[in-house]
């Protein structure tokens, strides 16, 4: 544990709350045949579309994104889509409930009305289905650029059924936003959030990221302070990763923020944020004005906070079900032909042992702030403070977090501490591959 942890010193922002450490290590160890029909048997699912379009590819970004601006390719897409939708009738029939749906990207808006419309009319079965588990249960992203253009888009999403709005605003600043490539949403804020409420969706949630480069204390307060006057329903604050080599932001940033100005950064926001009536447990990067909810989704609080089966459609969209976790394809000319063909569009396919969905899930629990002892059991069907009775212990003798109830929560004040908290729930054997790579890490 000692080696462990002097590990961590040394390559401090390797522990982000995405797991596995690196894709390759997940390649060279777990991956597995493809299997077709998996969901086939679910009676609870989430349900995720992905639309990779947008305007630029911000440099933080590692997602699969697609910055082409043709007709011809927004409309191949959103056929092959509506047809992936269908291809999974079996699976979603009636009596599945659908627990959430997240309509992400990429920027989904970027689709032309028609569309958009078209996906959200393939949906309507199941946007019915899931309001009777949720109070808004389909949630999609958009850009201060197009709220703020597109009002009559607005509009449409919320008479097709959307109920929650996302928004990245990323920052205020006009010059960190230029350094991450997102020009094109300068001064574009206060129009797209007047628009977003003139139109009347149930909850409103906007994106900010604080360790961006070059950005300091007194830009990140700014960037706080500004966003409580846009006053939407919840905020979602991001620590910026450098980690792996798919961001252009790791090749281009010369000098990286320091987990202690993380640290900092997180407790100014939190400070600030439950000064001003925003809810959250220390340590949740999501707030909420309302003391009931977490801020986030209805999918994104069955994937990461009960672990629950979620059904990906569209290009590298994700699935996850049981111990197997696989992509689509990646590129989306070949996701459109694959399943225009009738071809299965089944990527990377993993089939994962107990110890790495336990990490996945353990991480992604951090985003709220605390790891819950009901849940994991719930979800694994193992106790969480016998399987990691060790690292747990770690992390109650340093301070870093506190049992409290079913619950272990992380201790005000120690958010600075992240990376050691993260890494004490990785694998053995992701913890053995990571030391052996040593100094060929790649910040």
């Amino acid at each position: 544990m000692q080696n462990w942890l002097h590990f961590i010193k040394d390559y401090p922002h390797e522990f982000t709350i995405q797991y596995p450490p690196r894709r390759a290590y997940f390649m060279q160890h777990f991956r597995a045949s493809k299997q077709e029909g998996l969901f086939n048997q679910e009676k609870e699912l989430l349900l995720y579309l992905h639309i990779p379009f947008c305007e630029s590819k911000c440099y933080y970004c590692n997602f699969a994104v697609d910055v082409r601006n043709k007709e011809s390719v927004f409309e191949a897409y959103t056929e092959a889509l509506c047809k992936e939708i269908v291809s999974y009738e079996d699976v979603l029939h009636p009596e599945v409930q659908i627990k959430g749906i997240d309509i992400g990207g990429g920027t989904p808006t970027r689709l032309p009305i028609p569309l958009l419309q078209k996906v959200l009319q393939q949906l309507t079965p199941f946007i019915e289905n899931a309001k009777k588990q949720h109070l808004f249960p389909l949630s999609i992203e958009t850009t201060p650029n197009i709220a703020a253009n597109e009002l009559d888009k607005l509009q449409m999403l919320l008479d097709y059924g959307v109920e929650r709005v996302s928004m990245g605003i990323q920052s205020f600043n006009v010059t960190n936003l230029a350094d991450v490539n997102r020009s094109l949403h300068i001064r574009k804020n206060e129009e797209a959030v007047a628009n977003i409420r003139k139109v009347g969706f149930k909850r409103f949630n906007a994106d900010l990221i604080f360790g961006l480069p070059q950005q300091s204390i007194i830009d990140w307060q700014y960037d706080i302070e500004r966003i409580i006057e846009l006053a939407p329903d919840s905020i979602t604050t991001y620590d910026c990763l450098y980690r792996g080599k798919g961001r252009a932001l790791t090749r281009k940033t010369k000098s990286l923020p320091s987990i202690e100005k993380y640290g900092a950064m997180y407790d100014l926001a939190y400070q600030l944020l439950t000064e001003a009536g925003y809810y959250a447990p220390y340590g949740s990067v999501n707030y909420s004005k309302y003391p009931d909810e977490t801020g986030t989704s209805a999918y994104f609080e069955g994937r990461l906070l009960d672990g629950a089966a979620y059904l990906g459609l569209g290009n590298y969209s994700s699935n996850q079900i049981d111990d197997y976790w696989y992509f689509n394809t990646y590129k989306v000319d070949a996701y459109i032909e694959q399943v225009m063909k009738g071809e299965s569009v089944i990527g990377d396919f993993y089939r994962l042992p107990a110890a790495e969905l336990y990490a996945k899930y353990l991480l992604y629990s951090f985003n709220y702030g605390f790891l819950d002892e009901m849940r994991f059991q719930k979800r694994f069907g193992h106790s969480l403070g016998e399987v990691f009775a060790d690292s747990l212990q770690v992390a109650l003798d340093n301070g870093w977090m506190v049992q409290d109830g079913t619950r272990w929560r992380l201790v005000e004040g120690q958010f600075k501490n992240m990376n050691y908290l993260r890494s004490l729930f990785y694998s053995k054997q992701a913890k053995q591959w990571l030391m052996g790579l040593g100094k060929s890490l790649v910040n």
